[in-house]
């Protein structure tokens, strides 16, 4: 390929990337559009600065041969002096490299189209990797499910999914429900699973504290806030907050308690607050849990937080510290996990809420990064 500036490298990446999103989904064609509207979507993302850019770098790609370019009567040119509009795309070549790269559905597993399509995109994501032989004992697997239902159904899904997937407990809720679905599986009818949250909850609770990660509950705990605060963090059984609020009423909680509680009850107090990482992931859960909590806010205790993250404080999101392949925000590339907050701050911040502008200012970096994308 011809060397190209990094707009139009940039810009080659997207499209290729969003044919090949297509492709895996079963499109039988590359998407298409007009000048004019590909001009402008590449200055709403951010790809070229202003719309005389984004055409300088579509001519770039033109003249690299690696745009087609049609117009009501077939190829067409390229050239803004005629004032024409005319359909942009990936040149056949392209097309092909990007097919070259999607996975291939072995015909031995004996899928219908249905199910080749999903397991064709399962294998670029969730199953990528698999063996031959794991990919037969999977198929299998969901057929014998299949034929299992409805008596299937009263069971759970981790008990369901040791039992026919590879003796996987967490095997089932992995793999996409649309694919699940293509075997005649609907995962929503599976038995609820007796789920609990680790929760320490004072007589007379003055508010909510919903925490990430046990090792910052326990320092809330050393402090004496459960003193003071209902505090509540995920506990087991893969369970994570956002999951368990959207089916409160059935999240019975384990720890010091003045009764029998669900998790329901103590979202009925007013005062909720948050307090997880900082990193996009972190306020990605924040926002999951804002659907179920439209009054939740953050907790102060991102306050230090986001004051040692803005002077150049953090770790970069990578493997090392554990959040390889984490969405970014926007010019957010670095984080601080919640347990680097004093005792001190812990104590004097908890039961506060962060500055709504702040707390607005951070949100609209996680926003604004998945417009962008």
């Amino acid at each position: 390929m011809t060397e190209l500036s990094e707009a139009a490298r940039h810009v080659f990446d997207k499209m290729s990337a969003d044919w090949r999103r297509q492709a895996l989904q079963g499109k039988a064609h590359p998407p298409s559009q007009q000048a004019a509207t590909l001009r402008k979507r590449m200055v709403k993302n951010g790809w070229c600065e202003a719309e005389l850019y984004a055409q300088r770098t579509l001519l770039e790609l033109y003249r690299a041969g690696i745009l087609s370019v049609k117009g009501e009567g077939g190829e067409a040119m390229l050239d803004p002096r005629l004032g024409l509009n005319p359909r942009v795309g990936l040149a056949e070549r392209y097309v092909q490299q990007v097919l070259e790269t999607l996975p291939n559905v072995d015909a031995g597993l004996a899928l219908n189209e249905r199910q080749a399509r999903h397991w064709r995109q399962a294998l670029d994501g969730c199953l990528a990797g698999w063996s031959r032989e794991d990919q037969q004992r999977l198929v299998d697997g969901l057929k014998t499910l299949a034929r299992a239902l409805p008596a299937a159904y009263t069971l759970t899904s981790y008990t369901v999914s040791s039992r026919y997937l590879l003796e996987s407990s967490k095997l089932l809720s992995v793999l996409p429900n649309e694919l699940l679905r293509a075997f005649g599986i609907e995962p929503s009818r599976f038995a609820q699973s007796d789920s609990r949250v680790l929760a320490h909850v004072p007589v007379e609770p003055q508010g909510v504290l919903l925490i990430e990660n046990a090792q910052s509950f326990t320092a809330a705990c050393r402090v004496g806030l459960d003193m003071h605060f209902a505090l509540v963090c995920e506990f087991g059984y893969g369970l994570a907050l956002s999951q368990a609020l959207s089916d409160a009423q059935h999240i019975s909680l384990v720890g010091k308690m003045p009764s029998p509680m669900v998790l329901a009850d103590l979202l009925e107090l007013p005062n909720i607050t948050y307090w997880g990482d900082l990193d996009p992931e972190g306020l990605r859960i924040y926002l999951r849990m804002k659907t179920h909590l439209p009054a939740m806010r953050l907790s102060a205790l991102y306050g230090p937080m986001m004051e040692r993250l803005e002077g150049r404080g953090g770790h970069p999101l990578s493997q090392a510290t554990g959040k390889a392949g984490q969405r970014q925000g926007q010019g957010w590339t670095r984080g601080i996990d919640q347990e680097w907050v004093s005792d001190c701050d812990i104590e004097r911040l908890a039961g506060e809420t962060l500055e709504f502008d702040q707390e607005q200012q951070w949100i609209a970096r996680i926003v604004g990064a998945e417009e962008t994308n």
